[in-house]
């Protein structure tokens, strides 16, 4: 045990070094991107100075702990009213302490779930991090460093997806249902997966995923501001956040609602390759990436066949190797972990509003990928 350990340490001891480092760097630009919210002033004024995803959620939380109402008054727009009742512990602290807290949290647990990942793919709590390891890394080193700072929820999502994934390869399905249910309640990402899941018969897992959807995501609202206000919260969400930044309105409006540099849908990057159209809210200079001009009738079926050919090809690939559970040769196993990083991409293709941070999803994928082309050199 004690040569384990030393083992472990000394494998990892570079990369946690450096993880430390990078949290402490995290920490202070995040302090200072919150900093003028300690001099109180008009929301709005601030939001003009800095951009943190954090702090509006700190602003819709605390907003509840003071009335007992749900908002979307602070730009948390496209999250279930859950979400607002996840975040309340952190209003109870300052925000600047909140915000460090969170990040240094969230660096932390993306940290877990790659170890996760490599104990997965190579016994890396015992063998330490490979060159495959640096590589995955550094492919989403971008996207983590943008959900650090901003204090997004995206590195929190990935860890409950890659420990869902380790759970049911070590047949905890119940336990891997729970973490996934709670990674879709906090962003709808990984409500995909759930249909992976019942693609390969782990009616345990995707059953506690569901149970932990429906009943605590409409029944924690439920008891806190009532079955009625629920109800109505849930219906201005979907109308809000799947209602109004839908794919139809994104490749058929004159001017989508999310038509900024940083959303890369499918369907806006669709429309973007199709129509001419500027790069965001008040830019009004056209983004010369336009190869063609075509009718928005043209431009939907174009999606629309895209995105059958896409969910056909990852829905029969989910059918293969369900029996037996898990695959008893090499390969099987290979292919049910390619099969759920298909899913994980699939989930960022579907979405009607993809942000660039919201790629860390696709770590697991990039980590297979990285193993695989390792393994073959």
């Amino acid at each position: 045990m004690a040569e384990r350990r030393t083992a472990w340490l000394t494998g990892w001891r570079p990369l946690l070094a450096a993880g430390v480092l990078y949290a402490a760097v995290v920490a202070v630009i995040v302090a200072v991107r919150v900093w003028p919210a300690t001099s109180g002033g008009d929301y709005a004024a601030l939001k003009e100075e800095t951009t943190s995803d954090f702090r509006d959620f700190w602003y819709t939380a605390r907003h509840f702990r003071d009335t007992g109402s749900l908002t979307d008054d602070y730009g948390v727009h496209n999250y279930l009213p859950f979400f607002t009742l996840f975040m309340l512990p952190w209003s109870i602290l300052p925000l600047p302490a909140a915000a460090v807290l969170f990040a240094l949290l969230s660096v932390a647990l993306f940290g877990a779930g790659v170890v996760l990942a490599e104990q997965l793919l190579n016994d890396g709590v015992r063998r330490g991090p490979r060159p495959a390891t640096y590589l995955a890394l550094a492919l989403v080193a971008p996207y983590v460093h943008s959900c650090a700072v901003l204090g997004n929820v995206m590195l929190l999502v990935v860890f409950l997806v890659l420990a869902a994934w380790y759970l049911v390869e070590h047949r905890r399905d119940a336990a891997a249902g729970v973490a996934l249910g709670l990674a879709t309640l906090i962003k709808l990402l990984p409500g995909a997966l759930i249909l992976f899941l019942l693609l390969k018969r782990r009616w345990t897992a995707a059953g506690v995923a569901l149970a932990v959807v429906t009943g605590l995501g409409f029944g924690l609202p439920a008891a806190s501001v009532g079955l009625p206000t629920a109800w109505r919260e849930h219906r201005a969400f979907f109308e809000r956040a799947v209602g109004g930044h839908n794919a139809l309105s994104t490749l058929t409006a004159e001017k989508p609602p999310k038509a900024m540099y940083s959303n890369t849908a499918l369907p806006m990057v669709l429309r973007r390759l199709l129509s001419p159209l500027s790069g965001g809210k008040t830019d009004t200079r056209p983004v010369y990436v336009t190869v063609a001009t075509l009718p928005p009738t043209i431009r939907v079926v174009l999606w629309g066949a895209l995105s059958a050919a896409l969910l056909a090809t990852s829905t029969l690939a989910g059918v293969r190797h369900s029996r037996p559970w898990p695959p008893h040769t090499e390969q099987g196993v290979w292919s049910v972990r390619a099969q759920f990083g298909a899913w994980c991409a699939l989930a960022l293709l579907a979405s009607p509003l993809v942000w660039t941070h919201y790629y860390v999803l696709a770590y697991w994928p990039l980590a297979l990928a990285a193993d695989a082309a390792a393994r073959r050199a």
